[in-house]
């Protein structure tokens, strides 16, 4: 196990509303537009799936970039074919925020699915060597997503 990292982590998972968080991650009152901004405070990454960014409106767009920490990066599902100028557009109100994940060209995400495990994260987490890698839960497990977070601490990510 090397002693400092060679590449950061974010971790996340799909989207950031989710209905099971309340209450555990976010508080019973919290008002629905206030959930992004809590959410980039705990974890540094959201997958976006090609449906929900691309009909998002600019304006919205803009809004969620400047809601966010400098470090958080919303991680968008690659459109189906090549980037139309709407499309662009919508890349560019999140600005340097915005990472295509394209499945051919990168970047390195590792999907948390149910029940994954562990020691097999951790060991496939040592051999990566793209830059950065991507943690994405599928299920939005909250506390999976917590049990990553130690994993990630532990090993110096």
């Amino acid at each position: 196990m090397p002693a400092t990292p060679t590449y950061h982590c974010h971790l996340g998972a799909i989207g950031w509303d989710h209905t099971a968080w309340l209450g555990v991650f976010y508080p019973e009152d919290m008002p629905p537009e206030w959930r992004l901004s809590y959410y980039n405070t705990e974890f540094e990454c959201v997958y976006l799936p090609y449906k929900v960014w691309s009909k998002t409106p600019l304006e919205t767009l803009a809004t969620w970039r400047e809601d966010t920490l400098e470090r958080f990066r919303f991680l968008l599902e690659a459109p189906p074919a090549a980037v139309s100028s709407t499309e662009a557009a919508c890349i560019a109100a999140l600005g340097e925020k915005a990472v295509v994940a394209d499945p051919h060209a990168g970047p390195a995400i590792i999907w948390l699915e149910p029940g994954a495990n562990l020691q097999q994260l951790a060991q496939t987490l040592q051999e990566q060597t793209a830059l950065p890698v991507y943690l994405v839960s599928v299920s939005a497990d909250y506390a999976q997503l917590n049990q990553v977070r130690t994993l990630l601490e532990v090993l110096g990510y």
